[in-house]
């Protein structure tokens, strides 16, 4: 009896490790594929250099957290000058996404916030400096599916320092 148990103990085991295993597949919400849809539309205008374009999907009371060590947060008008600041200072900017992702609340719940890892790439139309730098940025959105507040994480200081350089 002993054995005739044993052996269909290991016979359950054997099909109970055959079975597939079924990949979770991610809950991307309705509210986060609109919102990834406008940061990513955000970005494509701003490689564009289209700031008119830009200033729709950015909420009249935006919160910016610039890169640049010691900088405060600003409202609209510094958000939209930054980003004219960024357009008048270099040519050939790219930007490479490597990975968007959904945001999170503070206890883990999916929020419809965006999330990008990437790299910039930009020229100085001065003196040809090219530079390259690593970035995260964030993205949280409003009713209306405005950007209400971006932070962004860069060596912003070291890039501008790097496009001044002289080349000789």
């Amino acid at each position: 009896m002993k054995k005739i148990f044993l052996v269909l103990l290991l016979v359950s085991f054997a099909f109970a490790c055959n079975q597939p295993v079924e990949k979770p597949k991610p809950n991307i919400s309705d509210e986060y594929a609109s919102n990834l849809k406008t940061a990513q539309t955000f970005f494509e205008l701003f490689l564009t250099e289209d700031l008119d374009g830009q200033k729709p999907l950015i909420c009249p009371g935006v919160t910016h957290y610039p890169p640049f060590y010691g900088a405060e947060p600003g409202k609209y008008d510094a958000f939209v000058a930054a980003g004219k600041g960024w357009m008048d200072a270099f040519d050939e900017i790219t930007y490479n996404a490597e990975v968007w992702l959904p945001g999170t609340d503070s206890l883990g719940n999916s929020n419809g916030s965006v999330r990008t890892y990437g790299v910039w790439t930009a020229k100085n139309p001065m003196n040809g400096n090219v530079i390259t730098t690593n970035a995260y940025h964030s993205f949280e959105f409003n009713a209306k599916g405005q950007i209400h507040e971006m932070r962004d994480y860069f060596d912003a200081s070291g890039a501008m320092a790097a496009a001044m350089k002289d080349t000789q």
